[in-house]
């Protein structure tokens, strides 16, 4: 009989190999990297080109001509569009990040042949008519005056201001910026960037050569004619800064610490996860155990690398009441010093590493979710082997290597730091 007075036993676990792709090239240079694993006929197809923020000249642009890009082409009206992907019980999506904009379809396979015509019209048709382009902009001005009310998400868009100054990952849109913008913007943007930029696309699900073939008839017939090259400068961080916004009428305050860091081209990348998890990356760790559960002040403060394609920071956020504001900050502090002077022991090394394992090896069982690894890989230029790397890095890491690292990139005196809330 089970005793469930005993916690089951642990097992450390072994190296997988990372499952690789199938690639395959449409007539028109299209890179497709297929996944097909499950026994669901369903897929789940992204793709993604260069029309993210940092190809924008003005903030919130690349995002409203993703919104926009689904109010109707030359061929079919928005109603016709979305009615037809909602008979097929399809969800789809058009969103644009500071680095990439990524159209999103979830559906049956069988069904995979009707939608993707539509996908193909709307890469490179859009009319983007000017009425539903006020509505839009209407209804984006109300949600960015009601987001730039929340202290959290003033917090969040200001750190990155305060680390990256006036580069493209600096840039938020604020109400006055959007109402600046005018259809023929969109217009602009979408044909320099989308209608004309080759993309990349990533399939997974129950996928077959008939698939590859729709594509190849649909999205494979698209011309695109620009040969630029998209070439952004590396950004240029600023100074550390401290930054306190008032909200009189809030209870609490939002914190956001950052500094400047790496992204995954980085070679201290890997190992330099194994620290910001034992800091602050999952329930277990330092801050979560000194801040919420000793202290009390916050139901939940975490640390996080924040890697993009030109660069990367690492910060800390939180919401805590106004009047322990301060000490949090402090405490946040210590924790770093401490692993930048001591080394952490191998029983609490050992438990970020198999937490870390273990969420990569969950993360191995879905096709859609393999496919997320692969699209990182495409598009940030990263080796084939990269996440038997990653495996290899976290199994290899030392205490030795985890203080050398918080010394190298975890040093409390560059911290920029926000603060939005009360007094």
């Amino acid at each position: 009989m089970l005793d469930r007075s005993k916690a089951p036993g642990a097992f450390p676990i072994e190296k997988i190999k990372f499952p690789s792709a199938n690639k395959h090239i449409l007539k028109n240079g299209i890179v497709v990297n297929s996944v097909n694993l499950g026994e669901q006929p369903v897929f789940k197809f992204e793709l993604s080109t260069k029309a993210g923020g940092i190809h924008s000249d003005v903030a919130g642009l690349a995002s409203l001509t993703a919104q926009l890009m689904k109010r109707g082409t030359s061929k079919h009206d928005a109603l016709h569009i979305h009615q037809s992907f909602d008979f097929h019980g399809a969800f789809w999506d058009i969103q644009a990040t500071l680095d990439q904009a990524t159209f999103t379809v979830y559906g049956l396979v069988k069904h995979f042949g009707a939608l993707m015509p539509y996908v193909a019209d709307m890469i490179q048709m859009c009319i983007f008519p000017e009425q539903e382009f006020q509505k839009e902009l209407e209804i984006e001005i109300q949600k960015n005056k009601l987001n730039w009310e929340k202290t959290a998400y003033s917090a969040s868009q200001l750190i990155r201001k305060n680390l990256y100054g006036d580069d493209p990952y600096g840039r938020a849109a604020k109400p006055e910026s959007l109402a600046l913008l005018n259809v023929n913007d969109l217009i602009t943007f979408y044909k320099k960037t989308w209608a004309s930029h080759t993309p990349s696309i990533f399939l997974s699900g129950k996928i077959s050569n008939e698939e590859i073939k729709v594509l190849e008839s649909t999205l494979g017939k698209l011309a695109f004619n620009s040969k630029e090259q998209i070439l952004v400068p590396d950004p240029i961080f600023m100074e550390p800064s401290s930054t306190k916004e008032t909200r009189e009428d809030a209870l609490q305050s939002s914190i956001r610490l950052g500094i400047k860091s790496i992204n995954r081209k980085n070679k201290d990348y890997f190992k330099f996860s194994v620290l910001n998890t034992l800091l602050g990356g999952f329930f277990g760790s330092r801050l979560q155990k000194n801040i919420r559960e000793e202290k009390g002040f916050t139901y939940g403060i975490s640390s996080s690398l924040v890697p993009m394609y030109r660069s990367g920071y690492w910060a800390v956020g939180t919401d805590v009441k106004n009047e322990n504001v301060k000490e949090t900050i402090s405490e946040v502090k210590k924790e770093m010093q401490i692993l930048r002077d001591e080394l952490v022991s191998e029983e609490e090394l050992s438990l970020v590493k198999n937490y870390l394992m273990g969420s990569f090896t969950g993360e191995l069982t879905q096709a859609f979710d393999i496919a997320e690894k692969i699209k990182i890989i495409e598009l940030e230029g990263l080796d084939a082997d990269y996440y038997d790397q990653f495996q290899d890095q976290i199994f290899s890491c030392t205490p030795n290597e985890i203080r050398d690292l918080a010394n190298k990139y975890l040093d409390p005196s560059k911290l920029t730091e926000v603060v939005v809330g009360g007094n």
